[in-house]
């Protein structure tokens, strides 16, 4: 373990680090960042989701924060300080537009993401992976009868969401197999990630948690070295490598213990965060 040190910011993956198998925060998790919080310490929560479905999750452990949210496409400060918009970079419109005819053609679920409200087409047969997004995240979604309404905004985030793949099952319209057609589609155009296994998340090729995370440091002034950041997705990968001391759950993917300078031999189920912050912060 490397030696304890003070710490500005600590930003939290949610899915598969705080929250563990059954979504929830362990009672030792919680009251370690209580502690943290009052002593001055900047709790960021960093997910996929967006602003308000990562709210409640503040409200669970008792204190206030910024958010990185739409995988880093925008971060915004605490609510006692405004919500203030730190950072925005949406997806450009030709993208987007590509992609609702893309679905309505192909007929796929889209979650399209403007001005911080979460849009869908209102389509009862596709209706089952709203419900799968929804009872994730608790998100809440405004259905319209079309997203064509949409050509030419530019939207934070788009989510296609699908089956997952099954492997030696290959399926056309499963995830990874479309992953890998729009990888080669638009192959440094857009930043791709494939987080649950039924989402493709398609954002701004400038877009990661990486970037959330370092506009959040500046934001606070806040040195890189006294940045942490825990994460067990791929899409935590760059936000772990950017932060002064980035923490992979014992749970995440091999990408991102590769770019981590702590791998802990704790999971997400074994109250994880509040091990790590007695081992590794000063305070």
């Amino acid at each position: 373990m490397p030696v304890k040190r003070p710490v500005r910011i600590v930003a939290l993956d949610l899915d598969g680090t705080l929250l563990n198998s059954e979504g929830a925060i362990s009672p030792e998790d919680v009251a370690a960042l209580r502690m943290l919080h009052e002593r001055g310490v900047v709790i960021c929560l960093a997910s996929g989701r967006m602003t308000a479905a990562i709210r409640p999750t503040f409200e669970v452990i008792g204190v206030d924060g910024p958010v990185i949210a739409y995988n880093g496409a925008m971060v915004r400060d605490s609510l006692a300080r405004g919500e203030a918009l730190i950072l925005e970079i949406p997806l450009p419109a030709r993208y987007g537009d590509y992609l609702i005819d893309y679905a309505e053609r192909e007929h796929y679920h889209l979650n399209y993401y403007h001005q911080d409200l979460l849009y869908a087409r209102d389509d009862p047969s596709l209706r089952r992976f709203a419900d799968i997004y929804a009872n994730q995240t608790g998100s809440i979604f405004d259905f319209v009868p079309s997203l064509q309404r949409f050509k030419g905004c530019e939207p934070t985030k788009i989510i296609l969401i699908t089956d997952p793949t099954v492997p030696g099952q290959p399926n056309p319209r499963h995830r990874d197999e479309l992953y890998d057609v729009f990888e080669a589609k638009w192959d440094g155009e857009v930043s791709l990630f494939k987080t649950n296994p039924e989402y493709l998340e398609f954002l701004n090729r400038d877009v990661d948690k990486g970037v959330g995370l370092e506009a959040l440091a500046r934001y606070y002034n806040a040195p890189r070295g006294q940045v942490m950041a825990f994460g067990d997705g791929e899409n935590d990968a760059p936000m772990l490598a950017w932060a002064g001391v980035g923490v992979a759950v014992s749970n995440a993917k091999p990408k991102v213990k590769s770019v981590a300078d702590v791998v802990l031999p704790y999971s997400n189920d074994e109250s994880s965060i509040a091990r790590a912050v007695e081992e590794l912060v000063a305070v």
